[in-house]
């Protein structure tokens, strides 16, 4: 532990919470109290004896003592607190005390008998435990509870350690004696064999997943089967150790090869089969996420090539319709003449000419879109090897809806991909989707190639949408396996609405007067708002052009103020304010960085998408080993989380900050980023941001500029389902309430969950003419808004679902499941999923409930306006920080990605933190200087300016920066305006 952390777990109490709770004496205390003659005397006894109950150790001679704690035991035995300087004086008195109080109240100290005593108890607690200082907490309360003095920090610190060291090594013998000889010898040849003469197997093993291709879901397919065959997942292991065995996974995937062959033999192969048990679930996800994309890119390819020959069909369509206006002109004429028409027809073309001819006029003057399932064949290739080993490679459960489906998949894993085998007669075809059924049964024969590219497309489906499962994977699981709430969690009941019948009679009233006032008063309002049975936006008032410069002027002047510098030594800052580099701990140890600077330079390079090895290069604080070291052991998703929470509180609290919101509100939205070099492999191309492979980085921001929370997500993937993750996911003490997002993150059941979470949902609507209302009346009760409802609410359907959503919500609210995973399987059910559909039916009325909102209330759209402002202002920031390599991200794996989004996040925190400090300070300056200060103009001032910091290339530290008697760097005073 660091210093100030040994500190505080002894130290007296300063919280009036905690002081009431330890330190409210008792008719016996009191009396024992009474027996000292004078007022000193007595408050001294008093003040020992609660010193012993907490924090649980000696008064110290000279200890300053909290002025809450000193008048509360002050005023309970009736004397002055100002005695306590009498008492203080005698040292006799105060020893004698201590003895008498300790036999009174059978306060002992540690001594042998007890300490062997406590060391086996502390064993036993230490087994389910990763985190020592957990353990140390638990330590000193039991030493508080059966009344041992505590003695000095270092003395239970190191009890704990001991301990903590003592149970690691009994887990590590017990799981190594039931491993028997063919485990250990195949988990051996895991570090020893190569797959090629410079790569184990087992970092074979944990490359990143490669692009989309057959083969690479055939490369996954090959790694499930290794780890399977190494039986780690058949060694039963007490449930008790699954906190350390999460350690030493963690540990376990960072190893190298050599180092795993410099351990003792049972704790290498202990680490290897906690490592091989987490691989199987991260195999397991990422073939079936392989497999998805196969199929994702076998629509895309036959969608192209139906553009295609739809663009070649019009090209060629002149020259059709003159051949096929001749045919029908020599048809015509040898009718007339009574000659023979099958030779005038074939005199024009040949009649494979006029077959084609008649079958793409058939296509494309056919109603309704043109169907790109008639051009998927060709994908079959794809599959015929790779899609059997997929199937046979895991256990595919599922509702009973997909039994037809099951079934077909059993039928593929038998026929292996071998067409010399027929299908068998009676194949099912309830799975077989209405868009492929043409396909699929030609003159009542089964297509074998469209039978079983419609099975695949079914398959991929239903498990995105949670119909089928797959037990040893993590993120397809089944609906009740993910909500399922872990054996040691206590389920909240805060907020949850136990009458659906009372919500909705609620809602209904409030729903029905909401339309009928926006009915009421559209025939006394701007005819331009109401036109074509449209809704439309009232004209927005323009921004006063005076107060715009005005701002931009109050801008100029206090970031003339703030002191230019490197990003190297803003870092420095924000660290010595706030201390963020201590959530950084170790992954074995828990220990922060030892070396500050080479941590801060790991974390510029990659957030600036330097990279460690030109970093070292220009840093010159450390080599790339150094950084890689740093990069490997301390950087990982709940340390980056933790340090983003320490940032996000240390911008709330600062005076600054409060000028830009109340601290209650949250934005999120998407910002791409291109792909270069061999991350292209993994990006996928979205054509709003050009013919390049993207992801997007998905980023939530309070209304005080404070970074929440990010992700990094497919480029071409829907914001909606992520919208929720940063301000349910976050681990700052900031209590939002309202979350604002970009048309991307709309979707009826994210109203319906942030409604029942307590949240108020407030999207961007960027136009009303394509909403639909909804209410339970008919739509005829709201006169003009008639024509722009849809279906009656269903009631019943919600009502009948309402456990299923309570259970939805409770998991989401108690942080059971990520509420992008499962808000991603309920946004991909079918329409006939009575869950997902009941949840849409509440989203409906919130949505509908927001649009007239929306509609109504100018104030409202300036103030979503203004939040979303913010975030494509910190994008802006974001942007300049991750400059280098043209701002192109190299990283193959999502892991890697998600690691550069964090950092990048984390240092934009760090700047947008340092901003606010110094923001502060120059208005004082400026107000200092007789500058009158309009509030309206200070609120639009923004944290997120760059220019006074350097962030390129310079990333060296400098020694001995002038501060001032607040630790922080003087204005730039000369430059006065």
């Amino acid at each position: 532990m660091t210093g100030p952390q040994r500190d505080a777990l002894l130290a007296l109490p300063d919280d009036e919470a905690i002081v009431v709770r330890y330190h409210s004496m008792d008719p016996n205390d009191l009396a024992a109290i009474n027996s000292a003659r004078t007022p000193e005397t007595r408050l001294g006894y008093a003040l020992q004896l609660c010193c012993l109950r907490y924090p649980g150790r000696h008064l110290r001679r000279g200890e300053l003592l909290p002025a809450v704690m000193l008048d509360h035991i002050a005023e309970q035995i009736g004397v002055d607190a100002e005695v306590i300087a009498d008492f203080a004086r005698r040292a006799p008195t105060r020893y004698d005390q201590l003895l008498t109080i300790k036999a009174r109240f059978g306060y002992i100290e540690l001594a042998s008998p007890t300490r062997t005593t406590l060391r086996a108890w502390l064993e036993l607690e230490a087994v389910g435990l990763i985190d020592g200082r957990v353990l140390l907490g638990r330590l000193l309360d039991e030493l508080r509870n059966r009344k041992i003095v505590i003695p000095g920090i270092s003395v239970v610190e190191r009890m704990a350690a001991e301990a903590m060291h003592a149970a690691e090594s009994r887990i590590i013998a017990d799981i190594d004696d039931r491993l028997d000889s063919d485990i250990r010898s195949r988990l051996d040849a895991l570090i020893a064999e190569k797959t090629h003469d410079r790569q184990s197997r087992f970092s074979w093993l944990r490359e990143p997943v490669p692009r989309v291709a057959s083969a690479s879901l055939i490369g996954l397919l090959d790694k499930v089967v290794l780890v399977r065959a190494t039986g780690a997942n058949a060694v039963v292991i007490d449930r008790r150790y699954d906190p350390r065995m999460e350690q030493f996974a963690r540990e376990g995937i960072r190893y190298t090869a050599q180092a795993f062959q410099q351990m003792g033999p049972a704790r290498r192969r202990v680490i290897l089969v906690a490592t091989l048990r987490e691989f199987e679930p991260t195999l397991t996800d990422a073939a079936i996420g392989m497999f998805g994309s196969l199929i994702g890119r076998a629509h895309l390819r036959a969608r192209k090539r139906l553009e295609q020959a739809i663009v070649a069909s019009a090209d060629q369509g002149r020259d059709r319709l003159i051949r096929v206006a001749a045919v029908l002109e020599a048809v015509s004429q040898a009718a007339r003449a009574g000659g023979d028409i099958a030779a005038a027809v074939a005199a024009v073309a040949p009649l494979d000419t006029i077959d084609a001819d008649a079958a793409l006029i058939r296509r494309t003057t056919r109603p309704g879109r043109d169907n790109a399932i008639s051009e998927i064949a060709p994908e079959y290739r794809t599959f015929k090897r790779a899609g059997p080993r997929f199937l046979r490679a895991f256990v595919f459960e599922g509702r009973k809806s997909t039994v037809p489906l099951r079934a077909a998949i059993k039928i593929l894993v038998e026929l292996d991909g071998d067409w010399r085998t027929p299908l068998p007669d009676g194949v099912p075809l309830g799975h077989i989707e209405r868009r492929w059924q043409q396909y699929v049964v030609t003159d009542s024969k089964i297509d074998r190639t469209y039978w079983e590219l419609a099975t695949y497309s079914a398959l991929a489906g239903a498990l995105a949408a949670g119909d089928i499962w797959v037990p040893t994977s993590r993120l397809h699981r089944s609906l009740d396996t993910l909500l399922a709430p872990s054996a040691d969690a206590a389920p909240s009941q805060i907020g949850q609405i136990s009458d659906p019948h009372a919500w909705l009679d609620a809602r209904a009233v409030e729903l029905d007067a909401a339309l009928l006032g926006v009915s009421r008063g559209l025939p006394g309002g701007d005819p331009a708002l109401f036109t074509g049975d449209r809704l439309r936006f009232p004209k927005e008032p323009k921004t006063d052009l005076a107060e715009r410069d005005d701002g931009r002027r109050l801008a100029m002047n206090c970031y003339g103020l703030v002191p230019t510098t490197r990003i190297t030594d803003v870092l420095s800052q924000v660290e010595r304010w706030t201390g963020f580099t201590a959530q950084f701990g170790h992954v074995s140890t828990g220990l922060p960085p030892g070396d500050e600077r080479a941590f801060l330079a790991a974390l510029i390079a990659e957030a600036t998408n330097l990279g460690l090895s030109r970093m070292a290069e220009v840093c010159g604080v450390a080599s790339r080993r150094a950084l890689l070291r740093m990069q490997t052991w301390h950087m990982r998703e709940e340390t980056f989380r933790a340090a983003l929470g320490c940032l996000t509180d240390a911008i709330h609290a600062e005076p600054m900050a409060a000028w830009f919101g109340e601290g209650w509100r949250a934005s999120a939205d998407g910002q791409a980023y291109y792909l270069g070099g061999a991350g292209e492999a993994g990006g996928l191309v979205n054509a709003h941001y050009g013919r390049d492979p993207i992801v997007k980085i998905y980023t939530t921001i309070t209304d005080r500029y404070a970074p929440l929370h990010q992700t990094v997500i497919a480029g071409t993937a829907g914001e909606a389902i992520h919208a929720l993750d940063g301000i349910l996911g976050h681990e700052s003490s900031a209590n939002l309430s309202a979350l604002h997002v970009d048309g991307g993150g709309v979707s009826d059941i994210v109203f319906a969950v942030m409604h029942l979470l307590g949240l108020d949902f407030e999207p961007r609507i960027p136009r009303l003419s394509d909403r639909r209302l909804y209410a339970f009346e008919t739509s005829k009760r709201y006169g003009r808004l008639a024509p722009l409802f849809g279906h009656r609410l269903n009631r019943d359907l919600i009502v009948n679902h309402w456990p299923d959503i309570q259970r939805v919500i409770g998991a989401m609210r108690d942080r059971t499941v990520t509420p992008s995973l499962i808000l991603k399987k309920l946004s991909a059910y079918r329409q006939q999923n009575s869950l997902a559909a009941a949840l849409r039916e509440v989203g409906r009325i919130e949505r509908t409930l927001f649009t007239l909102r929306w509609f109504q209330d100018p104030a409202l759209r300036q103030l979503v306006t203004g939040e979303l402002n913010k975030g494509e202002a910190r994008n802006s920031l974001a942007r300049a920080v991750a400059f280098h390599r043209l701002g192109r991200f190299r990283d193959r794996g999502l892991e890697n990605q998600q690691m550069r989004a964090a950092a990048l996040n984390l240092v934009t925190a760090a700047i947008i933190l340092f901003n606010c400090r110094y923001l502060g300070r120059a208005l004082a300056e400026l107000e200092k200087r007789g500058t009158k200060l309009d509030p309206t103009l200070i609120s639009q001032l923004s944290p997120l300016g760059w220019d006074r910091i350097n962030l390129t290339g310079d990333y060296v530290w400098s020694d001995g920066i002038e501060l001032d008697a607040d630790g922080l760097m003087p204005l730039k005073l000369a430059n006065r305006s």
